[in-house]
C-alpha cells in the first residue's frame, strides 16, 4: 500500500474527493485511503446507502482516518457546486479528487437508446467536468492538488456490446488529457485509470448478461474473460484503489496527462 501524504503546505493528513463510494471500485478506494489515514468525503446521491458504506469501512479499519459522507448528484451543477462549497468550508481544503462514478449500460447500438446515452454522459463525462470544475481552485491552493478520473479499456479498445461506455470514456479520458495542461500551471495533476473487468458485483451482473446472450454462464463469462489476461484474473477492487493512492501520492509528482491501464496485460502493447 503506498502512504498518503499531505499535499498541502500543512503536515495535516489530506482531504480526498470519492465520487461512486458506495460502489465496488470507489468503497475501495475510499477504503485504501482511509487506511492511509486520510479525510475521505463519500459522494453519493443516497444518504443511506453512503452512511452503511461509511460504518462498514470504518468497522473494517478500525477506525483509520477520517470519513464524512455528503448526499450530492453530479448530474446537477447546482449540487456539486454546493457540495463543493460545504466540504471546503467544514474541511477547509481538498487535496485530491477519485471519481468512480458513472456506468454506462450493456446494449449494442440497436438497443442503446437516447436516454442510456445521455444518462451515461451527463453522469461519467460531465460529472467529472462539474467536480473538476469546481475543485480547480481549492485544489490548487495548497502544493498542488490530484485528480484521478476512472475510465475503461473500452476507450481504446471499444466493444460492440459496450458503445456507450466505449464512446463516453474515450471523451473522458480526453478531457483529461486537456485540463492536465491547464491545471498543471497551477500544480494540479490529472491522470486517468483504465480498469479492465473488475471483480465487483456489477461485473457479476454483467457477467450474466453477456451469458444469457452467449448461452453461457457467468461463471464461464468470467472464466473467458480471465484468460484473456496473461495474469489469468481478473482485478480485484483494491487493484484499483491502489493505483489510484499512487497517483494521489507525492510518489506520482510528476505524473500527469497520463492513463495507466490496469487489465492484467490482456491489451499489453507499446
Amino acid at each position: 500500500m503506498t502512504p498518503i501524504a499531505a499535499t498541502s503546505a500543512t503536515s495535516l493528513a489530506p482531504v480526498v474527493v470519492v465520487t461512486g463510494a458506495t460502489g465496488g471500485m470507489g468503497s475501495a478506494v475510499v477504503e485504501e485511503l482511509a487506511r492511509s489515514d486520510a479525510t475521505v468525503v463519500l459522494l453519493g446521491r443516497d444518504a443511506g446507502r453512503l452512511e452503511r458504506t461509511r460504518q462498514e469501512i470504518d468497522a473494517r479499519t478500525g477506525g483509520a482516518g477520517r470519513l464524512v459522507t455528503y448526499e450530492t448528484d453530479i448530474n446537477s451543477a447546482a449540487s456539486v457546486d454546493a457540495c463543493v462549497a460545504a466540504l471546503v468550508a467544514e474541511l477547509g481544503r481538498v487535496d485530491g479528487l477519485v471519481h468512480t462514478a458513472g456506468d454506462g449500460p450493456l446494449a449494442p447500438l440497436a438497443e442503446a437508446d437516447d436516454a442510456m446515452w445521455q444518462a451515461t454522459f451527463n453522469g461519467k463525462l460531465m460529472g467529472a467536468v462539474r467536480l473538476t470544475r469546481a475543485l480547480a481552485g481549492p485544489l490548487a491552493e495548497g502544493d498542488g492538488g490530484s485528480v484521478v478520473l476512472v475510465s475503461g479499456v473500452f476507450r481504446k479498445d471499444p466493444d460492440p456490446l459496450f458503445p456507450v461506455n466505449s464512446a463516453v470514456n474515450a471523451a473522458l479520458a480526453a478531457f483529461a488529457k486537456a485540463v492536465s495542461k491547464d491545471l498543471g500551471r497551477s500544480g494540479v495533476r490529472v491522470n486517468v485509470l483504465d480498469p479492465g473487468a473488475v471483480r465487483t458485483p456489477l461485473w457479476d451482473e454483467i457477467a450474466k448478461a453477456i451469458g444469457d446472450r452467449t448461452g453461457a454462464t457467468a461463471v464461464e463469462v468470467t472464466a473467458q474473460v480471465a484468460a484473456q489476461s496473461p495474469l489469468g484474473r481478473l482485478a480485484d477492487p483494491v487493484d484499483v484503489a491502489r493505483v489510484a493512492a499512487f497517483l494521489l501520492s507525492p510518489a506520482a509528482r510528476h505524473i500527469t496527462g497520463a492513463a495507466l491501464t490496469l487489465d492484467g496485460g490482456a491489451s499489453a502493447g507499446l
